[in-house]
């Protein structure tokens, strides 16, 4: 079953900010101004399904398609079942991207670090709506270790993406909205 839903809009992480920014955010005077920019286009969502870990001789299937990514095999360690699920923050934030590049790069460069951040929230959010209380192992998505990008459209198609979430992918691998974060994570039993 898929289950798809709105995400409350999270505090950004101070934390993760900092690191995107590579910077104290306490000397970047254009982070209030960018924060509520970003935050009155922001419509972050995810859509999910729980599946089974079907172990095989070569890797997993997780029904969509063998994966042999030793990296994903260790971080599931034993776990029977997973889900898969996609986080995006919307369209409207593309939008907003690519206008503030356009008239104001410095204001572009602040924002999108400050999207990228609220991405990865919004993650931590919808792990909270999809595992509702269930022990997990830590997410790992495509393009993380050996996971290939290339896992990317069956994931997605997987998870019908497209119509439940919005989320496209390009030739190249690149997601659209590109805000937007793919994720497997194990269910501790």
């Amino acid at each position: 079953m898929i289950k798809h839903g709105i995400i409350p809009l999270p505090e950004v992480d101070r934390n993760e900010l900092r690191a995107r920014l590579g910077c104290p955010i306490e000397s970047i005077s254009l982070i209030p101004k960018c924060l509520k920019g970003l935050n009155d286009c922001v419509s972050a969502k995810f859509v999910s399904r729980f599946c089974d870990i079907i172990r095989t001789e070569s890797g997993i299937d997780l029904g969509f398609g063998e994966i042999t990514s030793k990296d994903l095999i260790k971080n599931l360690g034993e776990c029977k079942r997973a889900a898969v699920f996609a986080v995006t923050l919307g369209s409207d934030v593309d939008r907003l991207l690519i206008k503030l590049g356009k008239l104001m790069p410095s204001e572009q460069f602040v924002t999108d670090a400050i999207a990228s951040a609220l991405s990865e929230t919004a993650c931590d959010e919808a792990e909270k709506l999809i595992f509702d209380g269930l022990s997990h192992a830590p997410r790992f998505s495509p393009g993380y270790g050996d996971l290939p990008l290339e896992l990317q459209k069956p994931l997605l198609n997987f998870l019908d993406a497209e119509k439940t979430v919005g989320i496209t992918l390009s030739p190249s691998l690149l997601m659209t909205p590109t805000k937007s974060i793919t994720a497997i994570a194990g269910i501790i039993e």
